[in-house]
Parts: C-alpha cells; sequence; structure tokens
C-alpha cells in the first residue's frame, strides 16, 4: 500500500542555544578578522594617500614661494607711487572735510552782491564762523543816504539773512562811510557739487 502524504511539520527553536556561549573576546576577534581588515586596509589607504599629497602641497608651495619672491621687486619699485597716492588721499580729505565743514561763503556774497545798490561801494567785507550762523561786517561808503537806506532795506528784506544792524554812519570829505552788521544762515556745500 502507498504512504500517505505526510504533513509537512515545521519545527522551530526560538529559544537561544543552550550549548556554551561565546565570550567576548572570542566574538571581538572573529569580528576583527572579518571587518577589522576592511578598516585596516582603508586606514592604510587614507595614510598612503596623505603621504603623497604631502610632496605635492610642498611643491605646490615651494611654487608660491618662488612666485611671491618674483614679485617682490616689482612691488618695492611702486613704493614712491603708494607714498605719492597716499599723501594726495590724505590732502584730498583734508580738502573735502574743509569745503563741507565750513559754511558756503560763495552763496553768501552773491546774496550781498545781489542787494547792493550800483552807487554803493563795499570797502571791507569780513566773514566769521559760528556754530549756527555767519557773521558778516560790511564796511563801505555811498554817496547818499538813500543808496545805504536801500541796501540796508534790501538785505532785511532778503528772507536768507537776520539781524541786519546798521553799526555806525560817517562823513569824510562828501562820502558818507558806513558799517552794517549781518548773520546769515551756516549754509554748508552738499558733497554732490564737489
Amino acid at each position: 500500500m502507498a504512504k500517505k502524504n505526510a504533513p509537512v511539520v515545521l519545527r522551530l527553536n526560538l529559544l537561544k542555544p543552550q550549548g556554551i556561549p561565546e565570550k567576548s573576546a572570542v566574538r571581538f576577534i572573529r569580528w576583527l578578522l572579518s571587518v577589522g581588515r576592511f578598516i585596516i586596509v582603508l586606514v592604510e589607504a587614507l595614510v598612503l594617500v596623505a603621504f603623497v599629497s604631502r610632496f605635492k602641497f610642498d611643491a605646490d608651495l615651494e611654487t608660491l614661494k618662488e612666485n611671491i619672491d618674483a614679485q617682490i621687486p616689482y612691488i618695492e619699485s611702486l613704493r614712491n607711487d603708494e607714498n605719492l597716492i597716499r599723501q594726495t588721499q590724505m590732502q584730498l580729505s583734508y580738502i573735502f572735510d574743509k569745503r563741507i565743514n565750513y559754511p558756503d561763503y560763495e552763496l553768501v556774497l552773491k546774496k550781498i552782491a545781489q542787494q547792493t545798490p550800483q552807487k554803493v561801494k563795499v570797502s571791507n567785507l569780513t566773514l566769521e564762523k559760528s556754530a549756527a550762523k555767519t557773521n558778516v561786517k560790511i564796511s563801505g561808503s555811498a554817496l547818499s543816504n538813500l543808496d545805504i537806506s536801500s541796501f540796508v532795506t534790501g538785505l532785511k528784506s532778503d528772507k536768507f539773512f537776520g539781524e541786519v544792524n546798521l553799526i555806525g554812519v560817517g562823513l569824510d570829505q562828501g562820502v558818507i562811510t558806513f558799517n552794517i552788521s549781518v548773520s546769515a544762515p551756516a549754509v554748508f556745500i552738499k558733497e554732490q557739487s564737489l
């Protein structure tokens, strides 16, 4: 008689083996023999790459030193030019500072010239800078009181000027001399005009 198909039986043992457990030293040695050799080969390869690259970097460094040494005479020949350029830059910054930090006297003189009648002769003009304003002292002469009066009135009517005062008037050989004190705002030169 024929055998009946026996059912397939699968036997799994999910428990730890009951044999003698391996010691840690034995497992470490097995790991070193299997994986450790790859680590050793990799480290040796890195050491060889570092050793070879050292020669390349030394050669590159020597080439750079030679190039720098070749440029030194040229750079030293430009020392006089550099000193001249630095001196010029210092002078330009000094001029720029003075132009920015001092009032625009040209504008003040134009405003005074616009208000001066033709028959008034200005003999002395003094400009003094103070913190917030420019003080102007005008000395001159005229043939009539009307010319001096129109001059003072013109200065007072100009909103640019403030504190217009007729300090003194005198008569010398038929010519009237006068002194006027005027204050103008401290208008500074703008950067764009430089």
